[in-house]
């Protein structure tokens, strides 16, 4: 299963991108979390059409809740690493739920251990 970044999800709206993106998922089934959802409909400047695309993509998707495995993972994290905390959350949550997060982000990630993670964007 895929957890997909916040970046990924706005990328989807774009029929390029959104197209290239769609071409690597396959069959696989996606994810999201409470930090993804927030990030992208809390955009002050989110037009209707866009929101009501993400709304109806989110619920198609399986929701990780921010719950006290996430919480816990969280913290390690955050005492180990150099990682903003919404970031900390998303890894942790897809750490936590053996998921494969997609980013575009990749610097964001880097050496998060136990994270796997994948930009469907860059060139290979």
């Amino acid at each position: 299963m895929i957890l997909l970044d916040s970046n990924i999800i706005i990328y989807l709206r774009d029929p390029e991108w959104g197209e290239k993106i769609a071409g690597k998922l396959h069959d696989e089934r996606l994810a999201t979390c409470n930090v993804v959802i927030a990030e992208v409909l809390g955009y002050k400047h989110l037009e209707a059409a866009d929101a009501q695309f993400f709304e109806r993509l989110f619920a198609s998707m399986k929701n990780h809740s921010f719950n006290d495995m996430v919480v816990k993972r969280v913290i390690e994290l955050r005492k180990t690493e150099t990682i903003q905390l919404p970031d900390a959350i998303i890894a942790a949550t897809a750490i936590t739920n053996d998921l494969t997060l997609w980013t575009h982000n990749t610097e964001d990630f880097d050496n998060i251990p136990g994270l796997r993670f994948v930009d469907p964007l860059s060139a290979n």
